[in-house]
């Protein structure tokens, strides 16, 4: 992932039988820009953004100006905020008619 190149990384593990919540990672040429479990709770030792000190800060203050974390908050209802923050800070999008009723190019990864 160089040569300015850009990636984000969103795992799931919802058939992992434990309560692992979803962690997003974006990367720039190769160096990690941001990286938080959506549920930003104490779960999994992932409470804050972490990452390039500059873009981790700025993206946990648009976290804390929803209301973020809010563990009082159905986790499903603060996983789509979060998600909805990651989308706008970064600029991300995906296309509705693939999401809806199609499929996403995806890679699965197996333990070596």
């Amino acid at each position: 992932m160089r040569d300015g190149a850009h990636a984000c990384l969103l795992k799931s593990e919802e058939d992992n039988g434990k309560p692992v919540p979803p962690r997003f990672e974006y990367f720039h040429d190769g160096r990690l820009l941001s990286a938080c479990n959506l549920h930003l709770d104490t779960s999994w030792r992932y409470q804050e953004v972490n990452g390039e000190p500059a873009t981790a800060a700025r993206l946990q203050e648009m976290f804390t100006a929803a209301g973020l974390p809010a563990p009082e908050r159905d986790q499903k209802e603060v996983h789509r905020t979060a998600l909805g923050i990651v989308y706008k800070f970064f600029g991300l999008s995906l296309p509705r008619d693939p999401i809806v009723s199609g499929t996403l190019p995806t890679v699965l990864l197996e333990p070596a």
